[in-house]
């Protein structure tokens, strides 16, 4: 591209994630590896998030909050709080580049926003700056869900049906995105997902959290229709990338308050490859029975458990199981999954499967009992089993529930079975390509190198 004389601190990035934990984490993620690169970077959250963030910095990263007049959680009311997210943001928007316009000597040139908020670049571009769409799912699940946009794939889904696609393993119906929760076209939630697409001919640049050597088939089919950049891993691999050390994504460095100490100290007693690590995610839950049948297959098991449950769940463990299993288990309301995950001591990992779970997992060379809830997770459970061969898929029986006797024995296939030594060799390749990737050279980390030179050069 010739000589750039523009130094990154002098290009101001502006970051905007949906507002929610499993969106904010990768966007961060992102933030700090660009924050390193020295761009001046802001990210922006809303006064609701905001009010439980710790910090009103991460590192050298900015935090700016735009009011959203919310104080319902997002589940409670999606289509009312999506309306109140747009309105607040393009009021909030404008009014923040136009303040940075006149105190900054550096305002924004580019924001960089969740791809399931699509109306973000109209924004951006009616005040001047321009936008980058960041996919938070995997390639396979965003081509699918590009598929039921274009109808290629009919909603409601047809149960028995297999599909066939381009850069694609067949996948029957329980292999694709599960809305049977909405299986309106035109719900709120089918739609946020589908439109992900609607302008992405406009976007100008399209990052994803994935990388290319895991996904290579449809990253090249994605490719050859838009111009995407796979930048993943964005979370930091805290065992192997030394250059973020001493940069803003060290442990503990949260937007939310963390209290790591003590499951870190528990996992340090442990030996080697002894824990079974158990977590379903910030949103979704399982039902009350199903918690009582994992409940009741960790005990089988004999292994030691660490059991992430959010507080307000922890009503659906059966009664006195805490105490009960206080010597083979630990389990706690939240944990830094990246430490976790990345700990001596976890033998493998039954997951919801959602996709920073799932590529945090095989980053970390982690073998996964995918237990997938909803959505983008039944399909990111096809490609753990079956695609990537990283984990085993539990079955559910004729009434769509896992039996304990299910669960039992996936943990055994893996931590005591033939089968489990083929999942952990395949888990530890998907781990070294991962580093590889992210590492200075990789393909991820190139595709980073292009979009920094890209922000650079921008008139």
């Amino acid at each position: 591209m010739g000589t750039v004389d523009i130094s990154p601190s002098k290009i101001h990035i502006l970051a905007f994630p949906f507002p929610a934990k499993g969106h904010i984490n990768p966007m961060l993620h992102l933030c700090n590896r660009l924050a390193t690169k020295d761009f001046r970077v802001t990210l922006i959250t809303t006064t609701s998030i905001f009010k439980s963030a710790k910090t009103k910095a991460i590192g050298s990263i900015k935090i700016e909050c735009i009011p959203d007049d919310s104080d319902e959680p997002v589940e409670e009311d999606l289509k009312g709080f999506l309306a109140r997210l747009r309105a607040a943001a393009s009021r909030g928007l404008e009014e923040l580049v136009e303040k940075c316009r006149k105190t900054d000597p550096y305002p924004p040139r580019i924001v960089i926003y969740d791809s399931t908020m699509p109306w973000v670049l109209n924004l951006a571009h009616r005040v001047g700056v321009r936008g980058a769409s960041f996919f938070t799912q995997s390639c396979a699940v965003c081509a699918l869900y590009y598929h039921m946009d274009q109808g290629t794939i009919q909603l409601p889904l047809d149960k028995a049906v297999t599909v066939k696609l381009p850069s694609m393993p067949a996948l029957e119906s329980n292999d694709l995105p599960d809305l049977q929760y909405f299986p309106d076209p035109d719900s709120v939630v089918t739609r946020l997902l589908l439109d992900q697409f609607s302008n992405i001919d406009k976007v100008d640049f399209i990052l994803f959290n994935t990388f290319e050597e895991l996904e290579d088939e449809v990253a090249t089919w994605m490719a050859e229709r838009w111009p995407i950049k796979t930048v993943g891993p964005t979370a930091p691999l805290l065992f192997v990338d030394k250059r973020l050390q001493n940069g803003n994504d060290q442990q503990g460095n949260y937007l939310f308050e963390t209290n790591a100490e003590a499951c870190l100290k528990w996992l340090d007693e442990r030996e080697t490859c002894s824990v079974v690590y158990v977590s379903f995610g910030s949103i979704a839950g399982p039902g009350e029975d199903q918690i009582e049948e994992v409940a009741d297959a960790l005990l089988r098991s004999n292994c030691k458990f660490l059991w992430v449950v959010r507080e307000e769940e922890e009503s659906k463990l059966p009664k006195n199981f805490k105490s009960e299993s206080s010597e083979q288990g630990l389990i706690i309301n939240w944990c830094p999954q990246l430490e976790v995950l990345a700990h001596w001591a976890i033998a493998c990992f039954v997951t919801h499967c959602g996709w920073n779970s799932t590529i945090e997992a095989l980053s970390a060379g982690v073998p996964m009992i995918a237990a997938p809830q909803w959505v983008d997770q039944t399909t990111n459970a096809k490609f753990i089993a079956d695609v990537w061969q990283t984990g085993l898929r539990v079955k559910l029986n004729d009434k769509g529930f896992v039996r304990r006797e299910e669960f039992e024995y996936c943990i055994r296939e893996i931590t005591e079975g033939e089968r489990g030594k083929e999942i952990r060799r395949n888990a530890k390749k998907w781990k070294e390509l991962a580093i590889q990737a992210v590492g200075e050279g990789g393909s991820s980390d190139r595709n980073i190198e292009d979009f920094a030179t890209s922000l650079l050069c921008l008139p």
